[in-house]
């Protein structure tokens, strides 16, 4: 044994004798992760294989432990390195033929004629230290090709598209992994034993429920089974930590196999952030970042590489002695960023060029890095790593946004002319083009201006609008209690107060009017309105369009000609409403902008017809004051805006009649042409498609005689809390023939249903009243045994919106009537609803509004 006492055997004194001693390496860690008996395997193939190859004649044997022998006689140094080196061949050979288990030694020699006293114990020191050498020297060739080897690694999985958080290599064969990547959140050593890491990761990663079914996904025995060189294997995993919900995925990559058995593979983390997590540690960003670079860095075998990765330039400064040494510049960017110069050159003289190619408006932040004295008060301050950000004029005269990153650190080198050594501070610095970033920034600010700008303007309008507004409600108000003061004077006088009346009922219309106007553009900017397409007759409606406009024409003394339409198709189906809405605003625009004893005219024109679509041209045209060509163009179609708004004694309205002419067409795929002259008049064309209605005459009459059948016979319960509106409704439907019966609040009417189920053909009932609210008092009917259930129930309420009409649907309404309630439109609903009722038989179904 070694240590205790000379060998017997050759005498290094009297002949030539070389002692080697090796060394086995990995011993320890096959004994941890594969156990003893590999170990001694381990052992008894090289002590088999040292035997094959060395000299027969020579002496080998074990020293204990992980040691052995080998006594050479007669040979020199050269003979001695020719044998060991047959000996390495031959170890290697052996082990890319056995990647289980490779064996893996270091080995050093010494030789008596190099020592004044050739000794055995001085031979053994001698082979045992340059052992040691040796040893050092293998454990860095290794370090070298494990790093290229990582490298190559990491190159291929990124390359598969895979940006691993944590990144093992492992070694299915010895049960084996190294981490090529561990950032921050790393829970695993640098090496170790693969099964006892997959069962670390399963207990890190996830959940206690989940973790039996990953480790076991992820036993070597499975992998064996299913990872194949097209298939990667994906597990997704989370774990909940407090309030906070962890994912993330793990994914094995195929390596390689030998005797069709798996031998190395790729296992890669990939870590989520929730799209809803608020980053509240500012740290964590920060350190991502940090990680990221780092990798960039040591994963790169080139770090000017890696640097130019996240730059257009890179250049190396001595701080110290005020020395640009290197300019690396990614390709086409030395052009653009004028980078041109020649190296080494002074620092200071360098920023001063770059300083006049520089923005006046940005040049103080330049000036903060633009000399190597400011950079070195700086790292003597403790600052590491500077960055400004600044705008420079380009070759071609264009302008490019640069950030300047310089990173210092602090180096000794040792100066021959000196003879000692000295510090030097250096600083990589790292321009970034971040024009693109500065120019999404410019665009916002842009788009934020013209938003300002915007709704400066719709407030401005909003304000004029308002003001308006003062004069426009207090005109038609102060008419109607006049009107009523000198009906109050003569009531006796029938013809006083018929025209007191007229003029009372001109002047609410127009107030309906105003409300209507600025509800009718809230709902459509808000999406709200519901175009529904029906069938109607276009003349019908043209007249019936002519005649809500005829009081005012009336009043002002204009002429209003309707010219006959020039048209083949007349039963359409569109949006009769709509286009209705449409005349009429158009109509009462000419009509109050017109002249005393003015003129309108009217005019219909089929356009076209094919494939069942039909296009009309309507014309609307007047001998008002005109627009001008400007207010034409940029305001007509604005909301709240009028040419002329200077104070007037009769109502001339919100404008927002044309912004309201505007949205429908646009809803409706039509469109409209303007042309005025001020002073002589103005020119509306607009155009709309319908859809022909292709029903036989028989149908459209029946239609016609449906919509004027009166309410004879119909029994309705009126359910109302305001006695001003029940008066009011319960006059329209006597008028029409129904027999009315009333209801004070929700409560009264359940009660009136339910005591008589089966004699009200229609319910109409107010939404917000005491007691019992309509649409809980809709639900109880609802609940109530049939026939009472199947009651038509229609709702009068003053909420005109999509919201209104579907909670209306959802208690169980049938149908909604906005409030002020039109007469005929009521009746309408009412007979199409009792009518439907009475062909069911059945209880009544909620229908879409």
């Amino acid at each position: 044994m070694r240590g205790t006492a000379e060998p017997e055997g050759p005498d290094p004194g009297r002949e030539q004798v070389a002692v080697c001693v090796f060394d086995l390496n990995n011993l320890r860690t096959i004994n941890n992760t594969m156990g003893h008996e590999k170990g001694d395997e381990y052992i008894r193939n090289f002590a088999q294989e040292l035997r094959t190859v060395a000299p027969e004649d020579q002496f080998v044997g074990r020293d204990g432990g992980d040691e052995f022998l080998m006594i050479l006689r007669g040979m020199d140094h050269a003979a001695v390195r020719h044998c060991l080196q047959q000996i390495r061949h031959h170890i290697l050979d052996y082990s890319a033929h056995h990647p289980e288990m490779p064996l893996s030694y270091a080995v050093g020699y010494g030789l008596s004629t190099d020592l004044e006293v050739p000794t055995m114990r001085e031979l053994f020191r001698e082979a045992d230290k340059n052992m040691y050498i040796d040893k050092n020297r293998a454990k860095m060739e290794e370090a070298d090709v494990q790093h290229r080897t990582n490298l190559a690694i990491l190159n291929f999985v990124k390359k598969q598209g895979y940006h691993f958080s944590l990144c093992l290599y492992c070694d299915a064969q010895q049960d084996r992994y190294r981490a090529l990547r561990a950032g921050a959140e790393a829970f695993l050593a640098a090496d170790g034993n693969y099964t006892g890491a997959a069962e670390q990761i399963a207990w890190q990663l996830c959940e206690a429920g989940q973790r039996h079914a990953l480790r076991d996904a992820l036993q070597l025995a499975n992998l064996q089974q299913v990872l194949k060189p097209d298939a990667p294997l994906v597990l997704e995993f989370q774990r909940k930590d407090e309030d906070t919900i962890h994912r993330g995925r793990l994914t094995a990559l195929y390596g390689d196999a030998v005797d069709g058995k798996l031998h190395h593979f790729v296992l890669g983390v990939e870590y989520f952030r929730d799209s809803d997590e608020k980053i509240v540690n500012e740290r964590k960003p920060l350190t991502q970042y940090y990680e990221q670079v780092k990798q960039s860095i040591l994963e790169s075998g080139d770090y000017v590489d890696a640097l130019m990765q996240m730059a257009e330039a890179v250049y190396t400064v001595d701080l110290t002695h005020d020395s640009v040494e290197n300019i690396f510049c990614r390709e086409g960017a030395r052009e653009r960023i004028n980078a041109k110069v020649e190296v080494p050159c002074s620092y200071d003289e360098y920023c001063r060029i770059r300083s006049d190619l520089v923005s006046p408006d940005t040049r103080e932040n330049f000036r903060i890095m633009d000399s190597s004295a400011k950079m070195l008060e700086r790292f003597r301050n403790g600052e590491r790593q500077v960055t400004v950000e600044y705008q420079e004029t380009t070759a071609d005269g264009g302008h490019i946004w640069l950030q300047k990153t310089m990173l210092m650190s602090e180096d000794t080198v040792y100066d021959r002319q000196l003879g000692h050594e000295r510090t030097i501070i250096y600083g990589i610095t790292l321009l970034k083009d971040t024009s693109a970033f500065h120019e999404k920034d410019e665009q916002e600010n842009r788009r934020l201006e013209a938003a300002y700008q915007e709704a400066d303007f719709e407030s401005k309008a909003k304000t004029e609008f308002l003001n308006r507004m003062s004069h426009d409600v207090r005109t038609p108000i102060n008419g109607i209690m006049g009107m009523l003061d000198i009906i109050r004077s003569h009531r006796d006088d029938e013809a006083r107060v018929d025209d007191c009346l007229q003029k009372i009922q001109l002047s609410a219309s127009h107030l309906q009017a105003l409300v209507n106007d600025v509800l009718d553009m809230s709902k459509l900017k808000s999406k709200e309105t519901t175009l529904e397409k029906v069938p109607f007759e276009l003349t019908a409606l043209l007249k019936e369009a002519a005649d809500l406009v005829d009081a005012q024409l009336i009043e002002t003394g204009i002429t209003h000609t309707r010219h006959k339409p020039e048209c083949s198709h007349t039963h359409l189906i569109g949006c009769p409403v709509q286009l209705r809405q449409i005349m009429v605003n158009l109509l009462s625009n000419a009509i109050k902008y017109n002249r005393p004893d003015g003129r309108i005219d009217t005019y219909t024109k089929e356009l076209s017809c094919e494939n069942g679509i039909v296009w009309y041209e309507f014309t609307i045209t007047d001998t008002g004051v005109g627009m001008s060509e400007a207010f034409v163009k940029n305001e007509l179609f604005r909301p709240f805006t009028q040419e002329k708004s200077d104070a007037r004694t009769q109502y001339k309205g919100t404008g927002l009649g044309m912004s309201i002419v505007k949205e429908l067409l646009d809803k409706l795929g039509g469109s409209i042409q303007v042309s005025s002259t001020l002073g002589q008049g103005t020119t509306f064309a607009f155009r709309l498609p319908f859809a022909v209605d292709t029903q036989d005459e028989e149908t459209q009459a029946l239609i016609s005689t449906d919509k004027s059948r009166k309410l004879a016979g119909v029994q309705a319960l009126l359910v109302e809390d305001n006695e001003i509106n029940m008066e009011i409704a319960e006059f329209y439907l006597t008028e029409r023939g129904a027999a009315v019966a009333k209801a004070w609040n929700g409560r009264e009417a359940v009660e009136k249903v339910k005591a008589e189920p089966r004699r009200f053909d229609v319910v109409l009932m107010d939404v917000m009243m005491p007691v019992l609210d309509g649409l809980a008092a809709t639900r109880e009917i609802r609940a109530l045994p049939y026939p009472a259930a199947g009651v038509p129930i229609l709702a009068m309420t003053a909420q005109d919106t999509r919201e209104a009409a579907q909670e209306c649907k959802d208690a169980g309404m049938n149908d909604y009537l906005a409030k002020p309630v039109d007469p005929d439109r009521m009746a309408e609903k009412i007979l199409h609803w009792t009518r439907q009722q009475a062909e069911t038989s059945s209880p009544a179904q909620p229908a879409s509004t």
